[in-house]
């Protein structure tokens, strides 16, 4: 009775979303994407993590008026047979094993995304989108959405949009902690604010101009003694960037500059460079000095078999050095909200924004990539990192290197932080499905060791493997 029950209630259920549907307009999609997993550490002492994650999406756009829409994501992620809801698939009531039945208490969906876009805004030819959405800007660069991960990354932001002829304009508001007031400060909030535009139609691609803005109330409850606490911490970031391609060449080029207050993160080091800045005390302000440039130089040779790309990159994100420290200042460049897993290899070493897997030392990025088709629905890459310092650790600023503990145990520091090779076969199994595999191996260094496990032990290479299946309907 209870079964026809609710079968009726999911029927008429149905039916009736059926009915809103045609009415306002509404449209579904959706994701499916499983991905198996074998990971190996750098440490010989454990053995290899073998794990199934999986991603499932349900998407609702509604469009209301000719002026409005609605998009509402849901999303579901979890890791198989472990339990929790925002870790898990399953949980197991009274232990685990086949004698014990799955329970079905688990609540994993949640909103990923949900936004309200309102076009010609006040009137003005401005769209503006508002909600938890994902924010995605210049390739991913300093925002993205981290979509390799299972769960990717949204921000609650309100974005206006204003596109016209070959040029768009746009500012984006993130709400990133709002942690309300208290008896000592007035608030201890961390916004971000951007100004971003791009104009087509240069140098045979786009140019593009960002200016960020943080606002890190929150920083107020860190510092303390001398310093007017009212004033938190505040930096920016500034930068252009230009894509196209010229001459059989496709080219990218960026650079990005930050600078205001450094303090916050100058303490925080986990290498124990704070130690070191006289500003420590709070007797005086640390500040940025920090850049980063990026370099992409890619030749496809179409008339070649397999249709071969070869592309040429480097990255370089500054780091801390002995100047920085005898002239107050924090280099290490902050990378934001990047998807670092896009740039900085696959297996992810340095996907940490203020630190990059470096220790404050910055990063070096040289890679030589090849693509391939070797038959219809197939293709085949082929990416290969060596990372570097961008402090230089070999035979100079012996102050940074004392401060850390671990390079200063060890018998000689280089900056090679080591080698990754990332292999990856996709096969467009249909047009909604694609099936991807894919191999990488990270020849570690003692500086890396050093870095990120602390003991000699780390220094014997990583790896990974992975395959998946991404349906999208």
């Amino acid at each position: 009775m209870k079964k026809n029950y609710l079968i009726a209630v999911a029927v008429a259920a149905l039916m009736t979303a059926a009915t809103v549907a045609q009415a306002a307009d509404v449209s579904f999609s959706g994701q499916f994407r499983p991905r198996y997993n074998v990971a190996n550490d750098f440490l010989d002492s454990t053995n290899a993590d073998k794990f199934f994650d999986t991603r499932v999406r349900l998407n609702a756009k509604a469009n209301v008026n000719a002026n409005t829409v609605v998009n509402l994501q849901f999303q579901s992620v979890g890791q198989w047979g472990t339990d929790g809801a925002d870790t898990g698939t399953r949980v197991q009531i009274g232990g685990s094993g086949p004698q014990f039945q799955a329970s079905d208490t688990v609540s994993d969906v949640g909103l990923h995304q949900a936004t309200l876009t309102l076009k010609n805004f006040a009137g003005m030819p401005v769209n503006a989108k508002i909600g938890r959405q994902e924010v995605v800007i210049d390739g991913h660069r300093l925002f993205g959405h981290t979509g390799w991960t299972q769960g990717a990354a949204t921000q609650d932001a309100i974005r206006l949009t204003h596109a016209a002829g070959n040029h768009t304009f746009q500012y984006i508001y993130m709400e990133n902690l709002n942690a309300g007031n208290s008896a000592a400060h007035s608030n201890a909030d961390y916004a971000t604010h951007t100004l971003h535009s791009s104009l087509q139609g240069v140098l045979g691609g786009s140019l593009s101009g960002i200016f960020v803005y943080v606002d890190d109330d929150a920083a107020k409850t860190q510092i303390t003694g001398t310093q007017d606490v009212d004033d938190g911490a505040d930096w920016f970031t500034i930068g252009a960037r230009q894509k196209g391609k010229m001459g059989g060449l496709d080219y990218r080029v960026e650079f990005y500059h930050q600078f205001g207050d450094g303090q916050i993160p100058a303490n925080d080091l986990n290498a124990g460079i704070g130690a070191n800045y006289t500003a420590l005390s709070d007797s005086a302000s640390i500040d940025r000095d920090a850049t980063m440039l990026g370099v992409r130089l890619g030749k496809t040779f179409k008339n070649a078999g397999w249709s071969p790309t070869i592309t040429l990159w480097y990255d370089r994100l500054s780091g801390t050095d002995d100047s920085d420290v005898s002239s107050n200042d924090f280099g290490g460049f902050d990378t934001l909200y990047d998807t670092g897993h896009k740039f900085y290899g696959f297996m992810d070493q340095y996907l940490n924004s203020t630190n990059l897997g470096t220790g404050g030392m910055g990063l070096q990025d040289i890679a030589i990539k090849l693509k391939m088709s070797p038959k219809a629905g197939w293709t085949f890459k082929s990416d290969i990192h060596f990372f570097r310092t961008e402090t230089d650790l070999d035979g100079a600023n012996g102050t940074i290197v004392a401060a850390n503990g671990a390079l200063n145990d060890a018998t000689s520091v280089s900056n090679d932080l080591g080698t990754e090779l990332d292999l990856t076969l996709a096969h467009k199994y249909d047009a909604n499905t694609k099936i991807q595999a894919g191999y990488s191996h990270y020849w570690s260094t003692q500086t890396f060791a050093m870095l990120n496990e602390g003991a000699l032990e780390s220094n014997q290479g990583s790896d990974w493997f992975y395959v998946q299946v991404d349906t999208k309907f």
